[in-house]
């Protein structure tokens, strides 16, 4: 070997060793930082497909990004241990944009990490950063408001006790944005009763029966029976006083006698033709709602039946829950209570908080609020009746957030109640809760919803629907509501009962299309 080329090896070895030492450290940073990516890739992914999943149960975009904003922080918080924030500025972060016009619902999901290196740090890196990112997207579906918006809906297609709707009395219906439907007649008997509808026609489909005439307004034909009559069916008005049964465009208030039906019959030219009841010949049906899934009582401790001075309740399984008029103020905490067959609600002290909470009731029994009662308060909460009443007969009732199911059985607000302020839930439906629905009777339900002799005015908010049952407002009852809707085999108005709705405000029940959802990033 030449002297002069002794030690290169050397050489050349250090220049491999380096050469080694950077193909070493690349696949061990990079795997890890590939191992990152990837983990963080598939936190984006679950956070934004969990957002839009949720989202696309809300009804508007608007809803459905708020919702998705939440559901995206708490499900990357909870599930992935990420902590996102709503700015657009952020590393880790959601946005959830909605399209101009409020059809689609855009969700990006950022995920940053910064990776500790083991190699990179001799060239000044201690670590490297990676960024990922996520887009869902959901398309929302259409709201169709339930019984075409209206407020009243008669299910009844006789016009007798068990169908029409029939006002006595000075009973008034004041109804905004929406209108009034009788599968058979509409009767007003006596002044100055009448049903008001600010933007919608009032319509009915009887024109059969005992004394009915055919009257026409232009091209309008209207079928007219005798007010009061049981079996008359078609449009009945009183014809010896001032009696309405029309809309007017304008303000919602019962309108001077220029809103009249005259004697022989005959009618007010001075009222177009566009504002009177029409005529359909065909009877419109309904889709019930969803039902209320009963929830279940498997592991519930039995507790038997409280002493009647107990104020602290637990879930559990109850053979009755009766609270004297005598024990102080009761709170119930927030989970699920089965009620045994045959066993009862009753609550009869003074404050009672229930809120978040479930009454099942598993065979017959019933829900009351009774004497002695100041205030019963249920927000966020149901009850399922399975053969029994919900019966409200003294002190007040809140609820915002509540469905009230009864399979078999009756919605009394008596006498002795001060006023209920009862609210649908807005949130989805789920398990226990129907969006909406504030009281749902079931179809094959032939029982009684009575709103009597009220010391109180009561606001209702969502939709009633009872549509094999007898509804009646009776007395000085005052009903007033921003959105209320109500669906009932024949609706009954005596005394001085008054009942105001809107209808074009939301919260009510309705049926949608379903939303998609789908990855795009």
């Amino acid at each position: 070997m030449n002297k002069k080329e002794s030690g290169q090896i050397i050489v050349i070895l250090a220049v491999a060793l380096v050469a080694i030492l950077g193909i070493t450290a690349l696949a061990v940073d990079g795997s890890m930082i590939y191992a990152e990516r990837r983990e963080d890739q598939s936190t984006a992914d679950s956070a934004a497909l969990s957002a839009a999943q949720t989202a696309s149960a809300s009804p508007t975009c608007a809803t459905a990004r708020s919702a998705a904003i939440n559901q995206a922080i708490t499900y990357a918080s909870a599930q992935e241990g990420v902590a996102l924030v709503n700015d657009s500025t952020n590393p880790n972060r959601v946005e959830a944009t909605c399209n101009a016009d409020n059809t689609k619902l855009t969700i990006k999901i950022v995920v940053t990490s910064d990776t500790p290196t083991t190699f990179a740090q001799m060239v000044s890196r201690d670590q490297l950063q990676t960024t990922v990112e996520s887009i869902s997207q959901v398309s929302i579906g259409n709201s169709t408001p339930y019984a075409n918006g209206a407020g009243l809906w008669s299910t009844g297609t006789t016009c007798d006790a068990n169908g029409g709707i029939w006002l006595s009395g000075t009973a008034k219906i004041l109804i905004s944005g929406g209108s009034a439907y009788s599968a058979s007649c509409i009767s007003v008997a006596s002044s100055p009763s009448g049903i008001i509808s600010d933007t919608s026609s009032i319509q009915y489909s009887g024109k059969t029966g005992s004394n009915v005439t055919t009257s026409y307004i232009g091209s309008q034909v209207l079928y007219l029976g005798s007010a009061g009559q049981s079996g008359s069916n078609g449009l009945m008005l009183a014809n010896w006083q001032d009696a309405y049964v029309l809309y007017q465009q304008n303000n919602l208030v019962f309108p001077a006698a220029l809103y009249q039906y005259q004697v022989n019959p005959a009618v007010n030219t001075l009222i177009p033709q566009v504002q009177w009841p029409v005529y359909t010949p065909t009877v419109q049906t309904l889709a019930a709602p969803p039902v209320m899934v009963p929830p279940s009582c498997s592991g519930l401790v039995d507790k038997g039946t409280p002493a009647s001075t107990s104020t602290t309740y637990d879930p559990g399984l109850y053979t009755s829950i009766n609270v004297s008029p005598w024990a102080g103020d009761t709170t119930m905490s927030a989970g699920i209570y089965c009620i045994k067959a045959g066993g009862s609600v009753a609550l009869s002290q003074k404050n009672v908080t229930a809120n978040n909470t479930i009454f099942y009731f598993l065979g017959a029994g019933s829900f009351n609020v009774g004497n002695g009662v100041q205030t019963v308060t249920m927000n966020n909460s149901s009850i399922y009746l399975t053969n029994g009443n919900f019966d409200v007969s003294n002190g007040t009732f809140n609820a915002a957030g509540i469905t009230i199911y009864i399979k078999q059985g009756n919605f009394y607000l008596e006498n002795g109640a001060y006023g209920a302020t009862m609210s649908a839930p807005d949130a989805s439906v789920t398990g226990s809760q129907i969006k909406g629905v504030l009281v749902y009777m079931d179809p094959a339900n032939t029982g009684t919803f009575n709103i009597l002799n009220g010391n109180g005015t009561h606001n209702l908010t969502g939709t009633m629907y009872a549509p094999n049952a007898l509804a009646t407002f009776d007395g000085g009852t005052a009903t007033r509501t921003n959105k209320c809707q109500l669906i009932a085999k024949r609706i009954s108005m005596s005394g001085s009962a008054s009942l105001t709705m809107d209808t074009k405000n939301g919260g009510l029940y309705s049926t949608s299309s379903i939303s998609s959802v789908e990855l795009l990033k």
